[in-house]
């Protein structure tokens, strides 16, 4: 029994190295051996400047660990490019709160992004300027300057989540 768990693994490894699985359950062609992101660039003066960098970055990281991509600087098997359309703070009201004849005040902050995918060997796996939108709340109390970095990596997880999502787990 013993035996037959660790061929079991050794397999599952093998062809995770190969690229024919990924331990998210997306199985990738074996033609896919790379991908290329073009930085991010953004189209509204809010926000942080180096925005577009970190989501560039995040979304790298992500693909490198959940798959066994190589990254190209261009013209990759997956070529990523995209724009960060908004970010916007819009305040809402919580109904969760103690007193509830006096709602707390929340800032929610939305980040949305505009990505195109080419997948060279399955064009209809390709998508162009899909949008993704995700959103993190913090009480109109806390400071937000001081909050924005954790809002931001909490949007970027969601955003790249979604965009690995409709790229690479519908294969």
């Amino acid at each position: 029994m013993l035996n037959g768990n660790l061929y079991f693994l050794f397999s599952l490894f093998w062809l995770h190295g190969c690229g024919l699985f990924t331990f998210s359950g997306a199985s990738l062609p074996g033609d896919i051996q790379t991908f290329s992101i073009q930085e991010f660039y953004t189209e509204t003066s809010d926000g942080p400047t180096d925005l577009p960098k970190k989501l560039t970055e995040a979304l790298e990281a992500k693909i490198l660990r959940l798959t066994s991509l190589t990254k190209q600087d261009k013209d990759g098997d997956i070529q990523y490019e995209g724009v960060i359309k908004s970010f916007s703070y819009r305040t809402t009201f919580s109904t969760k709160s103690e007193d509830k004849d006096n709602p707390k005040e929340i800032q929610r902050l939305t980040i949305t992004v505009e990505v195109s995918c080419v997948n060279a060997s399955d064009e209809t796996s390709s998508f162009n300027k899909k949008q993704f939108s995700a959103s993190a709340d913090m009480f109109s109390t806390e400071n937000q300057y001081e909050k924005e970095n954790q809002l931001i990596k909490e949007i970027f997880r969601q955003l790249v989540d979604d965009i690995c999502n409709k790229s690479i787990d519908n294969w």
